[in-house]
């Protein structure tokens, strides 16, 4: 999902990641040789234009920036927290798809072993993520590129720092709330969608409103025996409900984080609230995000039943100028889906609890 030199020993991960980074890199080339094409034409009759051609080490720096700012929290730890168990697959692919198998074998018990074998095999089901296109971009008039150089096109990477701001926001509201065109319409391919944490039929959605659980965690004249038992209730719907034996990373509101960091107790100096709850089985820990509000909180696991799928992995590129006079323009994009895992009886491993 980032090109990073800490990725692995090479830089990069996989043969697939190797074709993302060759493709950026022929597109910044391209830039390259559009620029040097229009110059010696442009030259040639007396007009010193495009000259401006990227340096490469501004496009270090723009590649530096992007992991530095998909690195740092944001108040959405959930991001960070998913990155690493990201995998990237060719930006051909439109559909990342994944097999689902049954349960296998009839066992039985007799004292002879004569009473004939019982045989059975496996079923299969598919799922799979469509991996759509994220983009931004910035831009600067033509005639500011000479300042912009002169400059060390400080404000240049000011713009790009920004615009991957606004794309790692883009991706966490594609997380919670699901693939969604320029009209607000869920994007569907192949009979295959993401609606998002909140909505997709792949997470259990739990209903903590007055027809659910009827709880308020962020009340707070709740004492702890209540929340605890609310909380559980919860996290009983993956881990008993559901069947799942993996412990659950827990992300909640901040309104929700700051109610559960009182004492658990008035009678004495007694443990937090967050820090008994994050005991409880089940539970991997609770941390808090700013894409979350009120009362609602969602857990996950961290061991890749839950993962962004990357069709590309975060870039800055130039965009060709047909003209001596054509702004200067960048894109920041990527392709990035989400694979939440059921099994084949469609047994969830996350949860999202909001009021319904």
């Amino acid at each position: 999902m980032l090109f990073s030199q800490a990725l692995t020993p090479t830089g990069l991960r996989g043969r697939a990641l190797n074709e993302q980074w060759a493709e950026v890199q022929n597109s910044r080339n391209a830039f390259r040789a559009n620029e040097e094409s229009f110059q010696h034409v442009l030259n040639a009759q007396g007009l010193h234009v495009n000259d401006g051609l990227v340096p490469q080490d501004v496009y270090q720096e723009f590649d530096n920036v992007t992991v530095e700012r998909f690195r740092s929290d944001d108040g959405d730890a959930f991001l960070n927290d998913l990155l690493p168990l990201s995998v990237s697959v060719s930006i051909g692919r439109l559909v990342r798809k994944f097999r689902r198998a049954s349960d296998a074998g009839n066992a039985q018990t007799s004292m002879s072993g004569q009473i004939g074998v019982k045989m059975d095999q496996t079923q299969f089901s598919y799922d799979g993520t469509i991996i759509p296109i994220i983009d931004t971009g910035f831009g600067r008039n033509w005639r500011e590129w000479n300042a912009q150089r002169a400059e060390g096109f400080d404000a240049l990477i000011d713009d790009q720092r920004e615009s991957v701001a606004a794309l790692r926001a883009q991706i966490c509201d594609n997380f919670l709330d699901g693939n969604k065109d320029k009209n607000g319409q869920t994007i569907v391919l192949d009979g295959l969608s993401w609606t998002g944490m909140r909505n997709d039929s792949r997470v259990a959605q739990v209903n903590i409103g007055a027809a659910g659980v009827n709880f308020d965690f962020t009340d707070t004249t709740k004492t702890y025996a209540l929340i605890e038992a609310a909380f559980k209730q919860v996290i009983n719907t993956i881990w008993l409900t559901n069947n799942y034996g993996m412990d659950l990373e827990i992300y909640v509101s901040r309104e929700i984080a700051s109610n559960i960091e009182r004492q658990s107790s008035e009678s004495y100096n007694s443990a937090t609230i967050i820090t008994r709850l994050a005991q409880l089985s089940g539970v991997a820990g609770i941390k808090s995000s700013s894409k979350l509000s009120g009362n609602e909180f969602f857990g996950i696991p961290l061991n890749g039943d839950v993962r962004p799928v990357s069709g590309m992995g975060i870039n800055t590129v130039a965009m060709p100028r047909p003209v001596y006079n054509s702004n200067y323009n960048f894109a920041v994009w990527g392709a990035v889906g989400w694979e939440v895992k059921t099994d084949f009886s469609s047994r969830k491993c996350s949860f999202m609890a909001a009021e319904a």
